[in-house]
């Protein structure tokens, strides 16, 4: 039986080894529990999937792909995955507990933190996301609140082999999936992810470390992807202090909007931390040369700003997008250029959420429809034919449901009738045949049981049942 969101599995034992102590929290895709690992005799964090991610095939899939993936890290500054698996209906990762406070708390309570404390913090996950990037496995959602302090100062990354949904970042009935605060511009597009986004994320929790405050802030989740895509984060400005030159510029870097300008790999971004920790330099960020003659280079500009604009008109996105940012990084302020950038990035998006939608439709996982058509129609309710698609994907869904639990009483059904419970018996097959008409069986079955149940409760049973009752006793 599928949990309803929010039910309990405390006090159970899963795969005949975990029992589930108390919940720690949650989080975008999971449950997490305190569990005893009964056959080490310790104490582990289980992360228990949410139903609409249980019941999705291909995203258990891929959960099961990147577990296996987790398992094989190893690092002091990554929480360890030790195992995975399913019980029934659930689906869950179990990983060592750690005692410690993640960073979203300690930055709650403390503010801002000194630099070199944050370049200390930004090198141990660095050094995570390089044995991760060794494996080949990309986080997709580094955050303060996967980045736990041990009581040590040991940085441990959180949630490595947690398979995030395929169209992060992304709105369904739970709420907004994903960080929109710390999203690489790549990502919020729906584009290719590879660790330069991760680095891009930790860009974004540095900044937000030494500052207390974010780069990027709106009321709604996409005016801040917006921001992502087209706008430069604000100049770092402390208080009390002065920061020095060499951590903004790494900082800059680890922001840039293109992941070729960024730091390649995090070894690389390790090895300027520790050039900037140690007193050195780091080379300016320079954006590629321009045209030297004012002419040429306002032609270039013109040339570059009406090919996106027809890119646009093509509907045509991510090439806009990326027309868009050369006329951007050449002249941050030409024309209308930053906002037609964040208007294409958002129709790449829903242009890539459009598509996975019909190819789930295609392939019947209407759970993943859905959820990216919902997205879609409570970003622009008149896109294409996304409303249409989510009727009816939401009736196939609820159809798909109905057969599903129609299956369920049917076995029970079954189960009473060989128990002679036919009153029972007769309830679940009369709900089969309301949730699934089509079912043949169930007719001649349901007719049977009514005759079952109609004789039992006849004078002359009840007598005979009495009477074979009474022989028994009086032997």
């Amino acid at each position: 039986m599928v949990r309803n969101l929010g039910e309990s599995v405390i006090g159970e034992i899963l795969g005949n080894r975990y029992k589930i102590i108390r919940e720690l929290g949650t989080g975008g895709m999971a449950w997490v529990y305190l569990a005893e690992d009964l056959k080490e005799h310790q104490e582990v964090a289980v992360k228990v999937l949410y139903p609409q991610y249980s019941e999705d095939v291909s995203y258990v899939q891929r959960f099961t792909r990147e577990a296996k993936l987790a398992i094989k890290l190893s690092s002091p500054h990554i929480v360890k995955v030790l195992n995975y698996g399913s019980d029934r209906d659930i689906h869950y990762l179990v990983m060592e507990k750690v005692a410690g406070e993640d960073l979203k708390s300690i930055l709650q309570h403390r503010g801002p933190l000194p630099y070199r404390e944050v370049l200390g913090i930004a090198a141990q996950v660095s050094r995570a996301l390089h044995h991760a990037n060794e494996h080949g496995i990309v986080h997709r959602d580094i955050k303060p609140e996967n980045l736990m302090i041990t009581p040590d100062g040991t940085v441990k990354v959180l949630d490595f082999g947690i398979a995030r949904a395929r169209t992060l970042p992304s709105i369904t009935q739970s709420g907004f999936i994903g960080s929109p605060y710390y999203i690489s511009p790549e990502q919020a597009m729906g584009e290719t992810v590879d660790i330069r986004s991760d680095i891009y994320s930790l860009g974004i929790v540095m900044y937000e470390m030494l500052s207390g405050k974010l780069p990027f802030d709106a009321s709604s989740p996409w005016s801040i992807i917006s921001q992502h895509i087209a706008n430069k984060p604000p100049v770092l400005a402390l208080s009390g202090t002065d920061l020095p030159r060499p951590v903004e510029d790494l900082i800059n870097k680890a922001l840039s909007k293109d992941p070729a300008d960024r730091f390649q790999t995090p070894a690389e971004l390790l090895a300027a931390i520790e050039a900037v920790m140690g007193g050195r330099e780091l080379p300016r960020v320079s954006l590629p040369p321009t045209p030297r003659s004012r002419q040429v280079r306002e032609l270039l500009l013109q040339s570059l700003y009406e090919r996106a604009i027809e890119a646009m008109q093509a509907e045509r996105w991510t090439r806009a997008v990326n027309l868009f940012n050369q006329v951007l990084k050449i002249e941050p302020a030409y024309r209308d250029a930053a906002q037609k950038l964040a208007y294409a990035g958002l129709h790449a998006r829903l242009s890539a959420l459009h598509l996975a939608a019909c190819r789930a439709m295609e392939a019947e996982r209407w759970q993943e429809a859905v959820d990216e058509l919902s997205e879609i129609v409570s970003v622009e309710p008149e896109y294409r034919d996304a409303a249409d698609l989510l009727s009816s994907a939401a009736l196939s869904l609820a159809a798909h449901r109905a057969v599903e639990e129609a299956a369920k009483l049917y076995d029970r059904a079954m189960a009473c009738c060989d128990a002679g419970d036919w009153d029972a018996a007769v309830a679940c097959l009369e709900e089969v045949q309301r949730l699934d008409p089509k079912r043949r069986d169930v007719q001649a079955r349901l007719a049977l049981a009514r005759r079952q149940a109609r004789r039992a409760r006849s004078p002359l049973n009840r007598l005979s049942v009495w009477v074979r009752s009474w022989l028994s006793e009086t032997g």
